[in-house]
């Protein structure tokens, strides 16, 4: 039942992939790049340790918790330059990403779309009734699909805001 919950926003994220001319050029800009979106990706886990330390300070997270996840974190910091020395070819990525979103749109199955976010999302956090990370697979971030999902879907009980887009290149689902 509580994957139920969840399972509207983040489809709806993937749904809202946007292919349009300028993200195609920030994909390939982005994986022409010798700094990879490894500084971006820095940036979000340094916030997400900062945010989860006020969090504990302010008696939100018991300290098995607190420990627990800073460790999640530490260890995604430090697998960034792994997984950023292997580029993908920017023009094998753009194809990627369309054959995605294609397949998305033709689709029809539910086991052919929990096989698509399978090989989307490695892991969504979720705290109560809010998701507070998703983090992409490697194979996702490799082919720039942080820099074509949507923002920021917003999830209510009347249903699903549209997607808005903010600055910074990581995508998430609140």
């Amino acid at each position: 039942m509580a994957d139920e919950t969840w399972e509207g926003p983040v489809l709806a994220q993937l749904a809202g992939i946007r292919l349009d001319e300028a993200t195609i050029a920030a994909v390939v800009a982005a994986l022409g790049s010798a700094e990879r979106p490894v500084a971006i990706d820095r940036a979000r886990l340094q916030r997400r340790k900062r945010e989860l330390a006020l969090d504990h300070v302010a008696g939100n997270l018991d300290d098995g918790v607190y420990l627990e996840r800073v460790a999640q974190l530490r260890a995604e910091l430090a697998s960034l330059d792994q997984s950023a020395a292997g580029g993908v070819p920017a023009e094998r990525a753009v194809t990627w990403l369309r054959a995605l979103a294609e397949t998305w749109e033709r689709a029809d199955v539910p086991e052919a779309k929990a096989d698509l976010l399978h090989a989307v999302y490695e892991r969504i956090t979720v705290a109560g009734r809010s998701i507070v990370g998703a983090r992409l697979t490697p194979a996702a971030y490799a082919h720039g699909l942080a820099l074509a999902l949507p923002q920021v879907v917003m999830a209510r009980p009347t249903g699903l805001e549209p997607a808005t887009f903010g600055s910074g290149g990581r995508r998430s689902i609140r």
